[in-house]
C-alpha cells in the first residue's frame, strides 16, 4: 500500500527495475542506471552520475589512460573484434601529455595488426611507417608491412621488407616463412599474368581470323540498329552475348548461331553453331528428329517433309511494315541464304521462319505479308 503521506520529490528515488514487465524491459532499465551503463560515452550528458563516472574513467594520467586502452584495445583483438580493436588503441594515440616513445610504437604496430585483420592494407603500411619512424628497428612493423605488401601484390617491396626485419631479428621463423610465401605468391602471380597475356593473345588473334574470314563473303549484310549498349569498336556480328559467329580453324567455315522460328505456336529452337555449308534441310533433320512438345503427337504437323523455310526481309534502316516473306528452298546451303541480296543479318543473329505446307494458318500467316506488300506498292503509286 503506498505512503499516502509522502511529498513530491521527499524519499529515495524509485527503482529502475521497479516498473519492468519483461526480461528484456529489466535489461533497458538496468542500462539507464549509471553503474550498469555499457557505454558511457553514449549515455548523455544530463545525467550527473554518468558525468562523475566518466570524469573518473577519464582523470587518469595519460600514460596510465593509454596504456588502459590499449590493454582493453588488446582483449577486443583476442575476442576478434578487430574493428573495436582499433578505436581503443585509437584512443590511446590520441592521448597527449607523455613521451612514452615504446609505448606509441607498440600503440602503432597493434593497431597495424588489426587493420591487417581487416584487410585495410593501406593503413596498415601508414601505421608500420610511423612506427618505423619512432623506433627504426621494430621487427613488427617489418613484418606486417610486409604482409600488407603481399596482400597487394607489391612483392618486391614485400621481399624488402622481410629482408629488413631478419637484419633485426635474424632468428625469426615467421619472417623466414613469409619471405619463402612471397617467392611462391610471385610465381604464381606471374604465371597467372602469363596465361592471361596468352589467352588475351589468342582471343586478339581469332577476332583478326574471323574479321578477315566475314570480309571475305562480301554479300554478307549486317543490322546493328537494335542493338542496345554496343561498345563502340564492336564489329557487326559482335555483341556481349557468347551466341556470335565463329570461325572453325580446323575447316575454315563460319559456325552461326541461329533461330528456327515457329510463329503458329510461338515457340523456337536455337541453334548454337550452324555451320554455314550444310543446308536448312540439314539442320532440321536435327532439330525436327522428334515431333515437337507442342506439335500434335498423333499427327504431326512439323516434320522435315511438311514444312518450308522463309525468312523475313527488311532493309536496313526499315519499318516493320516493311517486312516481307521470302520462301527458301530446303535444300540451300546456309551461306547462300545468308549472302542473299535481301538477307539481313540482324544482332549477329540469322533467323528463319517455319510453316507446315497446305496448312489454314501458313495460309493465312503468308497472306498478311502478301497484303502488306500490296498496300505498301498502292502507296508508292500515290506518291
Amino acid at each position: 500500500m503506498p505512503d499516502e503521506t509522502a511529498q513530491p520529490g521527499i524519499g529515495p528515488a524509485p527503482s529502475p527495475v521497479s516498473h519492468a514487465t519483461n526480461l528484456d524491459d529489466l535489461v533497458q532499465k538496468l542500462r539507464s542506471t549509471p553503474l550498469f551503463m555499457t557505454d558511457l560515452d553514449d549515455a548523455g550528458t544530463d545525467n550527473p552520475a554518468v558525468e562523475a563516472l566518466k570524469s573518473l574513467a577519464y582523470d587518469e594520467p595519460p600514460e596510465q589512460l593509454a596504456q588502459n586502452l590499449k590493454t582493453e584495445g588488446n582483449e577486443q583483438f583476442k575476442l576478434g573484434n578487430f574493428a573495436e580493436a582499433v578505436k581503443f588503441y585509437t584512443r590511446a594515440l590520441d592521448c597527449d601529455g607523455h613521451e612514452n616513445r615504446a609505448l606509441k610504437v607498440s600503440l602503432l604496430t597493434n593497431r597495424a595488426a588489426a587493420n591487417l585483420e581487416l584487410h585495410n592494407y593501406g593503413r596498415v603500411l601508414t601505421d608500420c611507417a610511423d612506427a618505423l619512424r619512432k623506433e627504426p628497428k621494430t621487427p613488427k612493423a617489418l613484418f606486417r608491412s610486409a604482409k600488407a605488401c603481399l596482400a597487394l601484390e607489391k612483392f618486391d617491396e614485400a621481399r624488402e621488407c622481410c629482408k629488413w626485419a631478419l637484419e633485426v631479428d635474424p632468428g625469426s621463423k615467421e619472417v623466414v616463412r613469409l619471405q619463402a610465401l612471397v617467392d611462391e605468391k610471385q610465381r604464381a602471380f606471374e604465371q597467372k599474368v602469363k596465361e592471361r597475356e596468352q589467352r588475351e593473345a589468342a582471343k586478339v588473334r581469332q577476332r583478326t581470323m574471323l574479321k578477315s574470314a566475314v570480309e571475305i563473303r562480301k554479300g554478307l549484310t549486317f543490322d546493328t540498329s537494335s542493338s542496345a549498349g554496343r561498345k563502340k569498336d564492336a564489329l557487326p556480328w559482335e555483341s556481349d552475348s557468347p551466341r556470335q559467329v565463329h570461325l572453325d580453324e580446323s575447316s575454315g567455315h563460319l559456325l552461326w548461331p541461329v533461330f528456327f522460328l515457329y510463329p503458329e505456336h510461338k515457340e523456337s529452337d536455337f541453334v548454337e553453331a550452324f555451320d554455314e555449308l550444310h543446308t536448312l534441310r540439314d539442320m532440321l533433320e536435327v532439330v525436327l528428329a522428334e515431333p515437337p512438345a507442342w506439335d500434335d503427337r498423333k499427327h504431326p504437323k512439323y516434320t522435315v517433309d511438311n514444312v518450308d523455310t522463309f525468312f523475313l526481309h527488311r532493309p536496313v534502316g526499315g519499318f516493320d511494315e516493311d517486312e516481307r516473306l521470302v520462301k527458301v528452298g530446303m535444300n540451300t546451303q546456309l551461306a547462300s541464304v545468308l549472302e542473299h541480296d535481301k538477307y539481313v543479318i540482324r544482332d549477329g543473329i540469322p533467323s528463319f521462319v517455319v510453316l507446315p505446307r497446305n496448312d489454314p494458318f501458313t495460309d493465312q500467316f503468308i497472306d498478311r505479308y502478301r497484303k502488306l506488300r500490296q498496300a505498301k506498292e498502292a502507296a508508292t503509286k500515290k506518291c
